[in-house]
């Protein structure tokens, strides 16, 4: 039978990648999203739904979850989100998180990748890292047998929904200019492709181990 596989944030620049690579397997793809895609194809199934509202709404069986949603931040907001923003974001980037995975769960899902960022950490004084470590730390209490954490730094990849931001391409052409002194530890933190990071997440996902995976730029680079 053919593995069913959920991706949620098919919208996104990550989410958007897995949904193209999952096309290219012979698998049964459902897609969750706020809003109808506007690339509507046979190849997927695509359930609107309020993310708000999860509660009322009841999952079907799933092999795979890929979770790739998040609230859109501008560059500084990385580096410190107001505090007039935080609950939201901690909706968002967890309550939200958690909720679709415990229900998948719930329904049957035993594989799960979730789109992090590197440095995520429950114990981290930026909000942004502190609330990415807090749904991993979340996700993996939840009783998965295989989990899978994406930890990227930057993503590269054409993003046509986002506005405008000028600091970006400022922020990517320094990026190449000290590429090559971002040797050691400090290769996390070197910028990568999306296309890349999706291909990581859904073969980590599709190996036969069980275990708990937490993918970094060693692991993405090799899809170049």
């Amino acid at each position: 039978m053919k593995i069913k596989s959920l991706l949620v944030g098919a919208s996104g620049l990550v989410g958007s990648e897995i949904l193209k690579n999952l096309h290219e397997r012979d698998q049964d793809i459902t897609i969750f999203t706020r809003e109808p895609l506007h690339d509507s194809t046979d190849k997927h199934k695509e359930i609107n739904i309020d993310f708000k509202n999860l509660n009322n709404f009841d999952f079907p069986y799933f092999d795979h979850v890929y979770i790739t949603i998040g609230m859109k931040l501008d560059t500084v907001e990385l580096i410190h989100i107001k505090k007039n923003k935080r609950e939201e974001f901690f909706r968002v980037d967890h309550d939200t998180i958690l909720s679709i995975a415990k229900k998948a769960f719930d329904s049957g899902a035993r594989s799960i990748s979730v789109l992090s960022a590197i440095g995520a950490d429950m114990n981290s004084k930026n909000f942004y890292l502190k609330t990415k470590g807090k749904i991993e730390n979340s996700i993996k209490q939840i009783g998965y047998e295989k989990v899978v954490f994406a930890q990227p730094s930057h993503l590269l990849g054409n993003r046509p929904n986002d506005k405008i931001r000028i600091e970006v391409p400022i922020i990517e052409l320094g990026a190449k200019i000290i590429d090559p002194l971002m040797i050691g530890p400090l290769s996390d933190l070197r910028f990568i492709n999306a296309s890349c990071v999706a291909k990581a997440m859904i073969d980590t996902m599709n190996e036969s181990s069980e275990n708990l995976t937490r993918l970094k730029f060693k692991d993405f680079k090799i899809y170049q």
